[in-house]
């Protein structure tokens, strides 16, 4: 902080409390994420997008990089224990977040990418969660790669 010229106090005083500042990093988070999915969806081979992000999001970089991607399964714990008024405002963050992806999902109709996301972006992060929590890097790799082709199977084929 003070490289940029601010206090402690200075920093605080330009949100309005905690929680500000907390979902102004979570929105960040959001964009970073979304920005970088984005990128891997228009980089993939014409009709491998949803795969490339699934591979993306489900490799061993990402769950042994917590800090960087998603923040749904570095914080969603955290999330929870905010006030309700805290989690509307994340809720439009992740609703955002799904609007820029939505396009790169299977689907006849809108509804039917909605619900595909939120199946999807739902169980990847919970497999994050517990490929992150597994003591042993053989199983940690082995569940992103059952999980990798489960869900490239069940979605982006």
């Amino acid at each position: 902080m003070k490289k940029a010229g601010l206090t402690k106090g200075g920093f605080y005083r330009h949100f309005e409390s905690k929680d500000d500042l907390f979902v102004e990093a979570v929105a960040r988070a959001f964009d970073e994420m979304g920005s970088g999915m984005d990128v891997i969806a228009r980089s993939a081979p014409k009709g491998h997008a949803l795969r490339a992000m699934i591979e993306y999001y489900l490799s061993a970089r990402h769950a042994n990089s917590p800090g960087m991607g998603c923040v749904i399964s570095a914080l969603g714990q955290e999330f929870a224990r905010k006030p309700l008024a805290v989690r509307k405002r994340i809720e439009v963050l992740r609703e955002a977040y799904r609007e820029r992806l939505l396009p790169f999902l299977p689907g006849q109709t809108r509804e039917e990418k909605v619900t595909k996301f939120q199946l999807l972006f739902s169980s990847m992060a919970g497999v994050l969660i517990v490929a992150r929590i597994t003591s042993s890097p053989k199983k940690r790799e082995q569940l992103l790669m059952e999980a990798r082709i489960f869900f490239i199977k069940s979605f982006a084929e």
